[in-house]
């Protein structure tokens, strides 16, 4: 007795097309078209450690399936000989060498080549145009070769008739199948008969965690059955989101750095981003994270919670363990912080001392002004404009940035003015830690650590000419007077409305989790403090400018602290302008006018005068 023979298991795609066969007589596949696709084949004695794995192609697989339906042969048009190659497991039809010796270089050559696969009435065949975005641009005006042939596609789509010759008893006979391949469907020209009764449309999706495991047993050939199945594993897990090739390409990479199973995320992390070393597990980020609560109390005053909730999320990130509790999703960024308060508290100040304690002193954030993005296109400035829109070729402000600088961080300021189609990007980023530019590139932000900002419920959103996101009706506005107690709660109440009710996404406002942090008002206690910062800043510019030392008397320091107590209600940013206005500009003009010789130690004795007119008196 001969023992059975078992024909390998197909993805589901590769089984939809099996079935729209005999139903559709064209294809499009879209999606990831270019990668490879594991096929595994059982042991005629079933035992399933002797299973073998094959890798194939778009074109193996897609002559996989028509060959088991009793196809005679595959066409396919090679895009660099713009010749037909083709594949046969006896000799091909006779009918065929023509089209073999002809050459495919214009759109009318292809369509006649349509026409005469579409009118074989002989065992059924099928053509393979592996790179239909390429036929007919989708920007501009057509040539008419170009619309003669997308309109011979849509005709002989109706005009197809099943083939006779088929050699299965099947019920149903195949067509002679046109098998469209894009990545992308928006690539494709309007005219292009996707909505066509005849045409069938087969999605291929990304490889899924099981999917990479498979293909990456090919990786560990050799190996203990059970050794094989979880070093298999492990780069599976590592490796989430990327195509087959990328799983193996994560394997060579490991192989030629001799990385054992525990450190192949170093492997995904160089193919994704270019990175070949963790920096967040560095030693001189692990040493400046454990002193980082001083260094972030001194850079913003009076906002010990925020920096504290900073902190606990920058030792998850340098650790490894942002995102943990979702396994599905493990390339979320490496931080996310959402601060929320009145102007002038010190929102953007710990973001760009977050940068600087990260990347270096010199360091500072990308900052986008999300009050920028109001208008309904604004989403193209962040990623790119499509193909054929104006700026296709500049790419996109914040995917540019990331693919230049891997590790950053990235300041989204007032997030809520943004317009609602940018909160579909941000879902991605905080959900699968990875975008896709206009030109189709993936851009992962895996290693980013993502500062978002707002005043929600401090002031009402605007909604000007119909843009940005709808105005946040609901929960009163805080002011200077309420209670800190009651500004955290009034503004988290802000914060769930504007995303539950306003704009509708609940979902973005679960990903932030518990990052989201309320800084409070400066109040008195803390208003002083600011102060003398800002005035040993002074000091420490004239001295640096102009070799003077600068004293300050205390009942100017006093008077100072009596003038900026009104004016609390503008925040920290308040008390920098105060002494602008009421010290730096009049002391520039004295300074001016006398000309004081370096080394010379200048006390300011008294301040006087009203807004607009200040002078000092200098000794």
């Amino acid at each position: 007795m001969t023992s059975p023979v078992y024909m390998p298991a197909l993805p589901a795609w590769a089984r939809e097309i099996e079935l729209s066969l005999p139903l559709h007589p064209q294809i499009l596949l879209s999606g990831n078209v270019r990668d490879l696709y594991p096929v595994v084949t059982l042991d005629p004695e079933g035992d399933p450690d002797d299973e073998t794995v094959d890798l194939v192609d778009l074109s193996e697989m897609v002559w996989k399936v028509v060959s088991r339906r009793g196809y005679a042969a595959m066409l396919m048009l090679n895009p660099v000989t713009a010749k037909v190659d083709v594949r046969a497991d006896d000799q091909p039809p006779e009918w065929t060498a023509p089209l073999r010796r002809s050459t495919y270089e214009t759109s009318a050559a292809i369509g006649d080549l349509l026409v005469q696969v579409v009118q074989n009435r002989d065992a059924p065949i099928a053509l393979v145009l592996p790179y239909t975005a390429r036929l007919a641009p989708v920007d501009g005006l057509l040539d008419p070769s170009d619309r003669a042939l997308l309109t011979r596609a849509e005709v002989l789509g109706h005009q197809a008739a099943p083939t006779r010759g088929h050699a299965p008893a099947t019920a149903m006979a195949p067509f002679n199948t046109v098998v469209w391949v894009c990545e992308r469907q928006e690539q494709l020209h309007p005219l292009f008969p996707i909505g066509s009764p005849m045409l069938r449309v087969v999605p291929v999706p990304r490889p899924t965690l099981d999917v990479r495991a498979t293909a990456a047993r090919i990786l560990f050939a050799g190996m203990a059955p059970n050794d094989r199945r979880a070093r298999a594993h492990a780069m599976a897990e590592v490796t989430h989101d990327m195509t087959v090739r990328d799983v193996i390409a994560c394997g060579r990479l490991a192989r030629d750095r001799g990385l054992p199973a525990d450190r192949y995320a170093d492997a995904a992390r160089l193919l994704q981003v270019g990175i070949t070393d963790d920096p967040w597990s560095a030693e001189r980020l692990r040493q400046k994270i454990s002193t980082a609560e001083e260094y972030l109390n001194q850079r913003v005053v009076g906002q010990e919670r925020a920096v504290r909730k900073a902190v606990d999320i920058l030792i998850r990130s340098a650790v490894g363990l942002n995102g943990a509790h979702a396994s599905s999703s493990p390339n979320r960024p490496r931080g996310v912080l959402f601060l929320a308060g009145p102007t002038g508290v010190g929102k953007t100040e710990l973001a760009k001392a977050i940068a600087s304690l990260v990347l270096g002193e010199d360091a500072k954030p990308h900052r986008f002004d999300m009050s920028e993005f109001r208008a309904d296109e604004a989403h193209q400035r962040l990623i790119g404009a499509p193909p054929g829109y104006v700026g296709y070729a500049a790419g996109g402000e914040l995917t540019n940035a990331v693919r230049a600088n891997p590790v950053s961080v990235l300041l989204f300021d007032e997030i809520d003015k943004a317009h609602p189609r940018i909160f579909d990007l941000f879902l991605q980023i905080l959900e699968d830690g990875r975008l896709t530019d206009g030109r189709g590139a993936t851009v992962y932000f895996t290693e980013c650590f993502l500062v978002f900002t707002s005043n929600l419920g401090v002031s009402e959103s605007k909604n000007p000419d119909g843009g940005g996101a709808p105005a946040a009706a609901g929960p009163s506005a805080v002011s200077y007077h309420t209670q800190p107690a009651q500004v955290e709660r009034l503004l988290r109440d802000a914060f769930t409305q504007f995303f539950n009710q306003t704009l509708g996404r609940p979902e973005l406002r679960n990903r932030f989790g518990d990052s989201y942090v309320v800084l409070d008002y400066i109040r008195p206690h803390v208003a002083p403090v600011i102060l003398v910062k800002a005035l040993r800043s002074v000091a420490a510019r004239v001295a640096r400018t102009h070799d003077l030392r600068l004293d300050i008397r205390p009942d100017v320091e006093a008077k100072l602290s009596d003038i900026m107590l009104e004016r609390l209600a503008d925040g920290g940013r308040a008390i920098g302008t105060l002494v602008e206005t009421v010290v730096v500009n009049p002391l520039g003009r004295w300074i001016f006018d006398k000309a004081p010789a370096p080394g010379s130690v200048i006390t300011l004795t008294s301040i006087a005068g009203s807004d607009g007119d200040w002078r000092v008196e200098v000794s």
